[in-house]
C-alpha cells in the first residue's frame, strides 16, 4: 500500500472516530437534558407526594416505621422505574393541603388516591391512572343498626371522615338538607386511618371513604365492622396530579403508565392490593 492510500485510511478512521465520539456526546447530551428537562426535585427520582393514612392505597409499613407500602406506593415506583428513573421518594403530606404543597413544590406528582375533579382541575393537571365503578361507601359497627344508602340516609347521626375528600364535601352538601334538627354531625379527621379509628371506638355512628379502602376495612375487621349499605355515587378516576405547567413531566409519567400496562405489571400490582376491577 502506498504512503497516499496510507494517509488517507487514516484520514478515513480519524473521521469516523469523530462522528463516533460526536454521535455518543449527543446521546450523553440528550439524555442530560431530557432529565433536567423534567426539573426533577431530587435528579433520578420522582418525588411523590401521599397521605399514606388510606390502606390499601398508602400507608405506613407497621413492621418499618418511616416506610410505605400500598397500591400507589407499588405503582409510583414502577411507574418511575419506566421512566428511566431509579425509583420514587415519597413524601407522607395532609390530604387536606396536598394540592398547595404540590403548588410549593414540596415534591414532583401527587399519587394519592384523588378523585380527578373538576374544580381540582383548575388548581393542577392530571393524568388518571385506576378508575372506580362506584365511589364512596359509608361503613358502621355490626353492633348498631345503622343503614344508609347514600348521606341523606345519615341525617341525624354522627359521623367520621376525612377532611378534603369528596366524602366530606358530599356530607356537607347533604347536611343541609336534612331537616329540622336532624342534621348531620360530622366529625373531620386530618388522616383518614384517625377517621376510621373513631368508627372502631364507637365514637361515631358511622365512617364514609372510597370504596377501596372501605374494602380493606371491612376485610381485615369484618367480626365488628360492616357496609352500612351499597356504595354509591358515579364513581370516577385516580390522577396523579402535577402543576399545570409541568408538561414534560406530565408526559414522561403518562408513557411510564402506558410501559408498565403493556408489560402487565400495572395489572399485578392491583392484583396484589385486591384491586384487579379498578384498572383504568
Amino acid at each position: 500500500m502506498n504512503r497516499a492510500r496510507i494517509r488517507a485510511l487514516f484520514a478515513s478512521l480519524a473521521i469516523v472516530a469523530m462522528l463516533a465520539v460526536g454521535a455518543s456526546g449527543s446521546v450523553a447530551a440528550a439524555g442530560k437534558h431530557h432529565k433536567h428537562h423534567l426539573k426533577l426535585i431530587h435528579p433520578g427520582w420522582l418525588t411523590v407526594g401521599s397521605d399514606t393514612t388510606y390502606p390499601p392505597m398508602e400507608f405506613v409499613n407497621p413492621n418499618k416505621p418511616g416506610t410505605y407500602e400500598g397500591a400507589d406506593i407499588d405503582l409510583a415506583n414502577a411507574i418511575a422505574k419506566a421512566m428511566g428513573l431509579k425509583g420514587a421518594k415519597i413524601v407522607s403530606t395532609n390530604f387536606a393541603t396536598i394540592i398547595p404543597s404540590l403548588q410549593k413544590h414540596d415534591f414532583d406528582v401527587i399519587m394519592s388516591s384523588m378523585n380527578d375533579t373538576a374544580p381540582r382541575r383548575k388548581q393542577i393537571a392530571f393524568v388518571d391512572y385506576m378508575k372506580l365503578n362506584t365511589g364512596e361507601s359509608i361503613l358502621t359497627l355490626k353492633s348498631g343498626s345503622l343503614h344508609a344508602k347514600g348521606y341523606h340516609g345519615l341525617c341525624g347521626h354522627s359521623v367520621s371522615v376525612e377532611t378534603g375528600t369528596i366524602e366530606f364535601d358530599g356530607l356537607t352538601a347533604a347536611s343541609k338538607h336534612c331537616p329540622s334538627g336532624k342534621s348531620i354531625a360530622i366529625h373531620g379527621y386530618a388522616h383518614d386511618t384517625d377517621a376510621f379509628q373513631a368508627l372502631a371506638a364507637d365514637k361515631v355512628q358511622a365512617y364514609t371513604t372510597d370504596l377501596p379502602v372501605a374494602l380493606y376495612y371491612v376485610k381485615h375487621h369484618k367480626s365488628v365492622i360492616r357496609f352500612a349499605g351499597k356504595s354509591f355515587g358515579s364513581g370516577g378516576k385516580y390522577g396523579a396530579g402535577f402543576v399545570k405547567s409541568a408538561k414534560a413531566l406530565q408526559k414522561a409519567y403518562r408513557k411510564g403508565l402506558k410501559a408498565i400496562q403493556a408489560s402487565g405489571k400495572y395489572a399485578r400490582i392491583l392484583k396484589k392490593w385486591g384491586l384487579g376491577k379498578t384498572s383504568i
